[in-house]
C-alpha cells in the first residue's frame, strides 16, 4: 500500500510501523554529549507544549522503512524512552505501554551496533565502554548513561511529562517508494541546507547520478546495490580509525591519490564531466574508496610499531598520512625500506615544526610511487622523501645548511623552548628512550600523548624569589627547564617552589622524572646539565645519517 506523506507524532509512527531500520550504506550513530544535552534541553523548554521533531524520510520497501534521514534523532528517541523506563521501573511503576510501544524489535540500529543496542533499550544492562568494538557503541552507552543520570534527577511528575512532550512530539513523515526518488529527495534536501558532510553530500550526489545515466531500473539497482554495500563498508572503516583519520581527511586523500582533485561536490561533478562511462566511473568510486579506507583501518591495526606512533605523535606538518595510506593500499607496508621511510617522515615533520614552511610535495611523490609513474617504485620514494627530509621541500631552505641544522640549532643557539606543541614532543621521545633503556617499555597511547602539557620545573613566577634578567633569558625557558606533566598534575604544581615540587615529582610515575627527584637544588647549572641531555637525546633521536 502507498504511504502518504503525513504529519504526525512519534507515537503514530510507533504503532503504525511494523519495521523501521537504517540502511547498511548510513553512518553509525554519531550523537556526543553535546547533542544529548540539547535534545534533553529542548524537551524541557516545552513545559507541556507541542513540540516539533523535524522531518523523517524513509524509503518503503514491502512494509519496512529504512531511514534516509533523521535516524540520529530516532535512535536517541529510543534511547531516552529505555532511560526513562529503567529509572520509572526501578521506582516500581508501570512501564508496560511505554515498553511494548517503543523498546520492541520494531526499530533496529545498524547490524554492528544492534547486540548492544538491544541489550541497552531492552534488557537496560549496559556493557562497559571499554568493551565495545566500534566508536557508536561507545556512544550509544555514552547517551544511554548522559539520559539516565539528567532524568534520575526529576520526580515522577516531571519525568512522565518529558515522555509525553517526546511521544507526542510533532514529526513530518515522507515516504518513498523507489530508489530514484529517495536519491533525489537526499540530494534536493542536501541542496536546501541540511547539515550533512562533504561525504554524504558527494554519495547523494554520485548515487542519484546512477539513475540519471542508466535507463535500466533493474540494472541502476543492482549498482546501487552494489554501491550501498561499499559505502557501509566505508562508514565502518571510517568510524574504526577516527581520532587518527578524520572523514574528510580520508576523502581529501583518496581524491587527491585516485583523481588528482580535491573532495569537494564542486571537484567530483567536474570530474565525473570528464567520464565517458559515467555509471561505471561511479561504481568504481565507492569500491575504491571502500579499500583506501581499509588501508587506514590497516594502519591503526598496526598502531602498536612504534614507527607509525610515532607519526601520530608528531603531527601533519606535511602530508605523511597520504604516503602511508599509499604504501599500504599497494601492500608494501613491510621491510627496511618501508620504515626508514617513516622514520624519515618523522624526522622531516619535527623539522617543519621549527619554521615557517608552507609547501609539501609529498603528495607529488606519493602519486608517481602509486601509479609507479615511469618505474617510480618505494625506493624511489625512499630516496626523494630522504632528500626533502635533509633538504627542503625548497631548494634555497638549506642555503648554508640551515635545514640540514635546523635541529641541532634549535638546541645550541636558542634560549626559549616552550613551544609547547614542539617541546613536548621531544620530551616524550627522550621519556621513551629512557624507558627502553630500563626495559618498561615506550608509550605508545595517543590518548595518553593527548594528556600531558608542559610545567616548567623552576616557577616562571616564583613568589618567594627573583630571578636575573640573565636568568630569565637563558635559562627559564631552556628545554632543560620543562617536564612533562598531565593537566591535572600541571594544576597541582602551579608556580610552587622547586623544593615544593621535588615532593610532586616523587608521585609521578614517568622515568624521566629520575633525574629532576635526585637534585635537592635546581639552579641554572642543573637545567643546563639537563637540557645538554635533552639535546644530546634529540641529535640522536633526529640523525638520519644511517637512514
Amino acid at each position: 500500500m502507498e504511504k502518504k506523506n503525513t504529519t504526525s507524532t512519534i507515537e503514530q509512527l510507533f504503532k503504525s510501523s511494523e519495521a523501521i531500520r537504517i540502511p547498511a550504506y548510513q553512518r553509525a550513530y554519531s550523537w556526543e554529549s553535546k547533542e544529548c544535552a540539547q535534545f534533553l534541553e529542548d524537551l524541557l523548554e516545552q513545559k507541556g507544549k507541542k513540540y516539533y521533531l523535524g522531518q523523517f524520510l524513509f524509503e518503503d520497501l514491502d512494509n519496512t522503512f529504512f531511514i534516509i534521514d533523521g535516524q540520529q534523532r530516532l535512535t536517541t528517541s529510543i534511547l531516552f524512552f529505555s532511560a526513562i523506563a529503567k529509572i520509572l521501573k526501578s521506582r516500581n511503576e508501570n512501564t508496560e505501554l511505554l515498553t511494548n510501544c517503543y523498546l520492541t524489535d520494531v526499530f533496529e540500529t545498524i547490524s554492528d551496533d544492534q547486540v548492544i543496542f538491544r541489550k541497552i533499550t531492552r534488557k537496560h544492562q549496559i556493557p562497559s565502554v571499554g568493551a565495545t568494538e566500534t566508536i557508536s557503541q561507545k556512544r550509544l552507552i555514552e547517551a544511554f548513561g548522559f539520559f539516565e543520570k539528567e532524568i534520575n534527577n526529576f520526580d515522577q511528575t516531571s519525568i512522565l511529562e518529558l515522555q509525553s512532550t517526546l511521544e507526542n512530539a510533532v514529526i513530518s513523515t515522507l515516504f518513498i517508494n523507489d530508489k530514484i526518488e529517495a536519491t533525489q529527495v537526499f540530494e534536493y534536501q542536501n541542496n536546501r541546507g541540511k547539515d550533512l558532510t562533504r561525504f554524504e553530500v558527494v554519495k547523494a550526489f554520485l548515487m542519484h547520478q546512477v539513475y540519471v545515466h542508466i535507463s535500466d531500473v533493474k540494472q541502476a539497482n543492482q549498482n546501487i546495490s552494489d554501491i550501498q554495500r561499499a559505502v557501509s563498508q566505508t562508514y565502518r572503516y571510517i568510524e574504526a580509525v577516527e581520532g587518527y583519520f578524520s572523514e574528510n581527511e580520508l576523502l581529501d586523500n583518496y581524491c587527491n591519490l585516485f583523481f588528482n582533485i580535491h573532495g569537494s561536490i564542486e571537484a567530483v561533478k567536474e570530474r565525473l564531466g570528464k567520464e565517458d562511462s559515467k555509471a561505471t566511473w561511479i561504481k568504481s568510486f565507492f569500491e575504491n574508496l571502500a579499500e583506501f579506507t581499509l588501508s587506514a583501518r590497516s594502519i591503526l591495526n598496526n598502531k602498536s610499531q612504534t614507527e607509525i606512533m610515532n607519526l601520530f605523535f608528531v603531527g601533519n606538518e606535511a602530508n605523511w598520512k597520504l604516503v602511508l595510506l599509499a604504501i599500504f593500499y599497494k601492500g608494501e607496508a613491510s621491510g627496511d625500506t618501508y620504515k626508514r621511510i617513516l622514520k624519515l617522515l618523522e624526522v622531516l615533520c619535527f623539522k617543519l615544526k621549527l619554521g615557517d614552511y608552507r609547501t609539501d610535495t609529498l603528495p607529488t611523490f606519493t602519486k608517481k610511487y602509486f601509479t609507479s609513474f615511469e618505474g617510480y617504485n618505494i625506493d624511489s620514494l625512499y630516496q626523494d622523501v630522504r632528500h626533502v627530509t635533509e633538504n627542503g621541500f625548497q631548494w634555497y631552505w638549506n642555503h648554508n645548511g640551515y635545514f640540514s641544522g635546523i635541529i641541532s640549532n634549535y638546541f645550541d643557539n636558542q634560549p626559549y623552548h616552550y613551544h609547547r606543541n614542539i617541546i613536548k614532543y621531544v620530551l616524550w621521545q627522550y621519556e621513551n628512550e629512557q624507558r627502553l633503556d630500563k626495559r618498561s617499555g615506550a608509550l605508545l597511547d595517543k590518548d595518553l600523548y593527548e594528556s600531558y602539557t608542559i610545567e616548567h620545573i623552576k616557577p616562571q613566577k616564583p613568589s618567594n624569589e627573583a630571578y636575573s634578567d640573565e636568568f630569565v633569558k637563558n635559562h627559564l625557558h631552556r628545554a632543560g627547564n620543562l617536564a612533562l606533566l598531565t593537566q591535572s598534575q600541571n594544576s597541582s604544581f602551579g608556580n610552587k617552589t622547586f623544593e615544593e615540587k621535588a615532593n610532586l615529582f616523587q608521585d609521578t610515575a614517568l622515568t624521566s622524572y629520575a633525574e629532576i627527584r635526585e637534585k635537592r637544588v635546581w639552579t641554572e647549572f642543573e637545567i643546563e646539565d639537563r637540557h645538554r641531555k635533552i639535546s644530546d637525546f634529540a641529535k640522536r633521536h633526529f640523525d638520519i645519517s644511517k637512514i
